[in-house]
């Protein structure tokens, strides 16, 4: 019997180990790109909102039978849609302005509140879209890494420290992929074996005995 578990269970087969990566790196490069492309739009003062239907609703309810006032319902709502979207984004932008490490006032986060903004949305899409297609991939993980630990030090910082909620247990989930990614690589269903092996990346082999 310990025997067996030694052979079957043992062991990481390359192939299981690999589709095993590949899941990891689905759920973390897809899960930062779609991040990272929230932050920009956050960036641009817009939100992927849909036109606001209780605005649409108490709008034709205002105007009755009045045409006029009800071509204008949809004209009105996108604007008041385009408003909030903007204020939602300014509040991001200040939410970013106060971040700090480890909750110490004395140790705020260098560069302003859009700086770090762009700077967390960037690396975001372009290191999780490496890390999601498998192309050099331990080369992207790192930020990845470092993003992330800064994001527990400064934004999830109390949650983590006294009571978890959802967004921290996700920072601690996606900084724990992008260690995992670092240290043992894509696996092999990625683009860096495959640009390995059409590249002659793979081991050399051994030189032949020189005759005697």
């Amino acid at each position: 019997m310990i025997a067996w578990i030694r052979s079957k269970l043992v062991p990481q087969r390359a192939l299981g180990l690999s589709l095993a990566l590949l899941a990891v790196r689905v759920v973390l490069g897809g899960g930062l790109v779609i991040a990272g492309q929230g932050k920009i739009a956050k960036l641009q003062g817009k939100c992927a909102t849909s036109p606001l239907p209780e605005c649409e609703k108490e709008a034709k309810s205002g105007c009755g039978t009045d045409a006029d006032c009800l071509a204008k319902v949809g004209a009105n709502c996108e604007k008041e849609r385009a408003q909030s979207c903007a204020d939602d984004a300014a509040k991001t932008v200040a939410w970013f302005e106060g971040l700090k490490l480890c909750g110490r006032d004395d140790w705020k986060l260098p560069g302003g509140g859009r700086l770090n903004l762009a700077l967390a949305a960037g690396q975001e899409v372009v290191f999780g879209a490496l890390v999601l297609v498998g192309l050099l991939a331990r080369f992207a993980a790192g930020p990845l890494v470092a993003v992330m630990a800064v994001a527990m030090a400064s934004a999830h910082w109390t949650t983590f420290n006294h009571q978890f909620d959802f967004t921290s247990e996700v920072a601690m989930a996606y900084l724990t992929m992008a260690m995992v990614i670092a240290a043992t690589g894509p696996g092999l269903l990625s683009v860096d074996v495959l640009w390995a092996s059409k590249g002659g990346g793979a081991a050399p082999k051994p030189k032949a005995k020189a005759q005697a």
